[in-house]
């Protein structure tokens, strides 16, 4: 929240700066705010603050919810009132941009109070993967509304021909050949190189896969981020921001202010995983640079959509070839009684003996067992020396010792995870 507040601060602060540019007199006009709503506002605010159990935490979303909306019901008369024929384009472009940000901005983080809400009323109504799939959903949806009415800025021509997602006489081979060979070979690099590491890291995405339950929210959540997000992201990012930047900064520095745009978003996904952080950013400076190159959307659509649609499948394929025990262990967990799995773990680590995590699984399957417990504690050790402070790993040491009567140390262990 704190961070999306900062956010939306700062795009309100230039979104300010470009207004005053374009008509002080009017900005002093509409934006004026009487003494009385001033304190009446400050009043009603600290009534509530008063009154809130967690009135530092509950700051920011009061200042969402009341004294954003008052901005942008200005901002909208603003608009209205401003002459249409005045000004340069680009300050109205720009204007337009920060609009959609600020509005957006908003959008989510209204709905996601609002999905807290829900959670707190109905405890265990809605879990984390549903949250995430109904958060993209929404967002997806919202900025592709005001993506939509904000590219009429640009020309009467459509939607499509504003956002560029039209050919432009280039061949189908550089729209269409050339982007897919790069998205595969984007996604198999990113594949190798994760599975080569002895641990994958931990990220709030991973977390949310990992409590997941439901296998039918993880299909949708797949689905979503292979049919839906690579469309949304290219024509907001690519057809839509790349433009205002490209009208604005020119190509080169347009092509360097969306690709760090859309690493930024991205890092809150993988925090945690530098290398998936470094390959996203890769990936959307070649996106972008291809988008630059062809002037059409249509080659970074291309080479998102095959890139999202290998990285899901390359390495579930890379895992079946390159150690079948454990992918049969991962894809028929449910199948096999506790016999099986251990037969099949061991196989795993003896095929690739530094695969952590196979040390880790096999070790929470004799705690969970409540058998070979001095083996478990040897196999789990094995999996901390890849990684000493892994929280899943250090979890299933904590159980093994609750297995072995060792209450004090695992306590000890659960305290720190907390």
């Amino acid at each position: 929240m704190g961070v999306i507040l900062l956010c939306l601060l700062v795009a309100i602060y230039f979104d300010i700066v470009l207004f005053k540019r374009r008509d002080s007199w009017l900005f002093e006009k509409v934006f004026k705010l009487s003494l009385l709503k001033a304190v009446l506002g400050i009043a009603f605010v600290s009534i509530v603050l008063i009154f809130s159990p967690d009135r530092w935490e509950d700051l920011p979303p009061l200042v969402f919810l009341f004294i954003l909306p008052m901005y942008l019901l200005r901002r909208s008369r603003f608009v209205k009132s401003l002459d249409r024929g005045a000004g340069d384009k680009i300050p109205i472009l720009l204007s337009s941009a920060l609009g959609v940000v600020i509005v957006w901005g908003y959008g989510i983080t209204v709905f996601g109070l609002f999905m807290s809400a829900v959670a707190s009323l109905f405890p265990g109504s809605i879990s984390e993967m549903g949250d995430l799939v109904l958060s993209a959903l929404f967002s997806s949806l919202l900025i592709i509304s005001l993506v939509y009415q904000s590219s009429q800025h640009f020309s009467p021509e459509g939607f499509w021909a504003n956002v560029d997602l039209r050919k432009k006489g280039r061949s189908w081979a550089s729209l269409g050949l050339v982007p897919a060979a790069l998205g595969i070979g984007f996604a198999f690099l990113s594949s190798y190189l994760a599975l080569a590491r002895h641990v994958q890291p931990r990220t709030p995405l991973g977390d949310v896969f990992d409590a997941t339950e439901s296998f039918s929210l993880v299909v949708v959540f797949l689905l979503l981020a292979i049919a839906v997000a690579p469309f949304v992201e290219e024509i907001v990012f690519r057809g839509y921001f790349f433009r205002i930047a490209q009208e604005w900064l020119g190509g080169r520095k347009a092509v360097y202010l969306i690709a760090m745009t859309f690493a930024v978003l991205h890092v809150g996904q993988y925090w945690g995983d530098w290398l998936a952080i470094a390959m996203v950013a890769a990936l959307g400076l070649t996106l972008t640079a291809l988008r630059a190159q062809t002037g059409s959307t249509i080659a970074s659509v291309v080479a998102h959509y095959v890139y999202n649609a290998s990285v899901t499948v390359i390495p579930i394929v890379m895992i079946a070839l390159t150690n079948p025990a454990y992918f049969e262990y991962q894809a028929y967990y449910h199948q096999h009684d506790a016999q099986a799995k251990e037969a099949l773990l061991k196989e795993s680590i003896a095929k690739n003996p530094d695969l952590a995590d196979a040390y880790n699984d096999l070790a929470w399957l004799y705690a969970q067992e409540g058998m070979k417990l001095d083996v478990a504690m040897e196999l789990i050790e094995k999996a901390l020396s890849y990684a000493p402070e892994y929280p899943i790993y250090l979890d299933t040491k904590a159980e093994i010792l609750e297995k072995q009567g060792r209450h004090e140390e695992a306590k000890s262990i659960r305290l720190l995870l907390r």
